[in-house]
């Protein structure tokens, strides 16, 4: 008996000390750490800056047309010449004389869809951009010199993406339309932002469909324009990154924003940028889109903030169909600041709260609330000291908007000092403070609508709408805009987030989010009696079924293009401050690769000194609502472990320091969990660690 337990206790001894060893080996991690061998066979993760790529690109363009100059008669023609814009070209020649403008007739299918402007003489070597060709056609397009004579080119473009959304004419009069083309801008990555014209045809879109989505493109005094980059901060429209570019798609500055940018953006008296933004740490902060921002032109750096949690309540919570259903969510949409603009006569910010179903103006000086414009539903406990900002509606036909969109100051329209118009999209979303009195998607309807705020009575009143006559039929539950149009004094109308199953309209976001619900749109113009001149249905396809339309803007077709320095002498400058993550010391790499976590990537590159990542997590091949990733570098002798922003349906983001990694090859892993349901806290969870095909090298 005695040997037997010497024997039992020997061999329980043996067993610790394996497992010992075993929890030895997995603490050492050398069972996941790379070799020679190892990264040998791992795929370098590649450079890539859209700016030095350009350079590049210019030089490439010149060395074809240096090795065959062009003429005037027998120009050098390449088509988008960036990569950007499939329906743009240039055209370059030596000038045999003196240098001079040279005007560009674009020949449409008619008079109102032809387009002429002129370019500035660039010297003895003339580059020409041909904008607004057709996709999918043999344009022709006119050139006239200064001497009189002129050439007819023939330019052939490539059919539009499979993928495309569809623009359906239902309307079109010219004659009393406003001048120029539509700009529609896309919300989300499987969309794409477009120019279409009075026939609704496409005249020019952005094929890199991570750049200027969800937050308008705007026109610069310049003759550039500004939208968002294509490094995301947190889906599906916060972005990291703003470019300044024209639509050649060449990039002149590259604008990096921390706090990130979304949904509204504009261009101030003294030249810097007003923003839709977030906290600079957006996940330590627990909310997200509720600061307003100003950018410095000239720098970069973000030169003001407006915290809204101290201005308004972040307590104060409407029902709305924003909220994704998480629960325990860690980071609290509230505000869903969509649209920040600029009131120079009273040196105000007027800012719009959806999911408050509040526009609200503050003094740009001190943050102090001006007026509230909104139901009046829900001001009690902590948001009662809010109720005397209210304004107080007058007149007959009054209706509140409710989950507006697209906020525009329109120019004086009555001559009196004492009053401001504002024009919005009333997307109209529930209707109620409360779900018990909300109004069903079917039964809903969306508007554009115009209100007249007199500021000594502190009244608001009713002075114009469109689109309640037509009921759920341009019921658009988010995104969206109304534009005041200078010239004729119509109004453009787009019913941006159109959620329909089975052809009815529902209010799924979320889903619509997620691409598992078809979201249309529509774009309406009508004149001041409320007459349509121009209308569009844009929808998706047997590829796409998401046709959202950001935002619609009529922009017109300069008479003179901005005058660009010539190809190869102006490389694009990067201003501000790059956001990064550091890596923790809170979570360890495990010493295993275990746990059925697979990761993939859309973005994994390099940018003078960073890695950019933006990937997906599945588990056992299934995508999860929730998921959290930490990104892991290992080299044989150094381990790094970053925490990643998450997004819904395992989407990640990070962006890494690499000066602050010593030099050397590194195998890049990730850790990953996925969680079931809609908790964020509670649920099954499903966690694991896995190996990438990828290493980064640092020199």
């Amino acid at each position: 008996m005695k040997r037997r337990n010497r024997i039992l206790l020997a061999g329980g001894a043996a067993v610790l000390v394996l497992a010992l060893a075993a929890f030895a080996t997995l603490a050492s991690g050398v069972l996941v750490r790379p070799t020679a061998e190892s990264l040998a066979a791992l795929t370098a993760i590649p450079s890539y800056d859209v700016l030095d790529f350009q350079a590049a690109r210019e030089q490439e363009i010149l060395a074809d047309y240096e090795a065959a100059p062009g003429t005037p008669q027998a120009p050098y023609v390449v088509v988008d010449p960036y990569g950007m814009n499939p329906c743009s070209a240039l055209a370059i020649f030596e000038v045999g004389g003196s240098p001079t403008d040279v005007a560009v007739t674009v020949e449409g299918d008619g008079p109102a869809t032809t387009f002429t402007y002129k370019v500035p003489s660039t010297g003895a070597r003339q580059e020409v951009p041909l904008l607004y060709l057709y996709a999918g056609r043999t344009n022709h397009v006119l050139l006239a010199f200064g001497d009189g004579t002129s050439k007819r080119l023939d330019v052939a473009t490539e059919p539009l993406p499979v993928d495309f959304q569809v623009y359906a004419l239902v309307a079109s009069e010219p004659d009393r339309m406003e001048p120029g083309l539509t700009l529609c801008t896309a919300c989300f990555d499987d969309s794409y932002t477009a120019l279409i014209d009075a026939d609704a045809n496409v005249r020019g879109y952005l094929s890199h469909t991570k750049m200027a989505h969800g937050t308008p493109v705007i026109s610069l005094r310049n003759g550039h324009l500004l939208a968002t980059g294509d490094e995301y901060r947190q889906i599906p429209y916060n972005m990291t990154s703003l470019w300044e570019f024209d639509w050649l798609g060449k990039v002149f500055r590259e604008y990096e924003i921390p706090n990130g940018i979304h949904h509204s953006l504009v261009e101030l008296p003294d030249g810097n940028f007003l923003a839709a933004s977030n906290a600079k740490d957006l996940f330590a902060s627990g909310t997200r889109e509720d600061v307003a921002v100003v950018v410095d032109r000239t720098t970069g750096a973000v030169a003001k903030e407006y915290d809204f949690r101290k201005i308004l309540d972040d307590a104060r919570d409407p029902y709305n169909h924003f909220n994704p259903g998480i629960l325990n969510a860690t980071n609290v949409d509230w505000m869903h600041m969509n649209s920040v603009l600029y009131d120079a006569e009273h040196d105000w910010l007027i800012v719009s709260s959806p999911i408050q179903s509040q526009v609200v103006a503050i003094d740009a000086e001190t943050g102090a609330i001006q007026w509230i414009l909104g139901p009046h539903d829900g001001y009690t406990g902590s948001s009662a000291r809010l109720a005397p900002y209210l304004l107080d509606p007058v007149g007959s036909g009054f209706a509140w908007s409710w989950g507006q969109h697209g906020i525009d100051l329109l120019p004086d329209q009555d001559g009196d000092p004492d009053t401001m118009d504002l024009l919005m999209l009333d997307n109209g979303q529930a209707r109620s403070f409360t779900e018990a009195g909300a109004v069903p998607a079917a039964q809903n309807h969306s508007r554009g609508v115009q209100y007249r705020i007199r500021l000594s009575t502190h009244t608001v009143e009713q002075v114009w709408e469109y689109g309640a006559d037509r009921g759920s039929e341009c019921y658009a539950t988010f995104l969206g805009d109304a534009d005041f149009l200078p010239t004729t004094g119509n109004r453009l109308i787009d019913f941006g987030g159109q959620l329909r199953v089975d052809g009815k309209p529902v209010d799924e976001i979320i889903q619509g989010v997620l691409g598992t619900v078809e979201t249309r749109s529509r774009i309406v113009e009508v004149d001041a009696s409320g007459r349509v001149v121009f209308e569009v249905s844009v929808q998706g396809n047997a590829y796409s079924t998401t046709a959202e339309t950001y935002q619609a803007e009529r922009v017109a077709v300069p008479a003179v293009l901005a005058s660009e320095a010539p190809l190869g002498t102006q490389h694009g400058v990067r201003l501000g401050t790059a956001s990064t993550i550091p890596a923790t010391q809170a979570v360890k790499a495990p010493g295993i690769f275990a746990g059925g976590i697979a990761a993939a990537f859309s973005t994994l590159v390099l940018e003078h000194g960073r890695l950019v990542v933006d990937g997906s997590l599945t588990w056992k091949g299934r995508t999860f609502l929730l998921g959290r990733a930490y990104l892991v570098l290992r080299s044989g002798k150094d381990t790094f472990v970053y925490p990643c922003n998450s997004g819904l349906n395992g989407r990640f983001f990070s962006s890494i320091d690499t000066t602050a990694v010593p030099s050397g090859e590194y195998q890049v892993s990730v850790i990953g969990a996925v969680r079931e349901g809609n908790d964020a806290a509670h649920g099954p969870l499903h966690q694991g660690f896995a190996k990438t095909e990828y290493k980064l090298v640092v020199p």
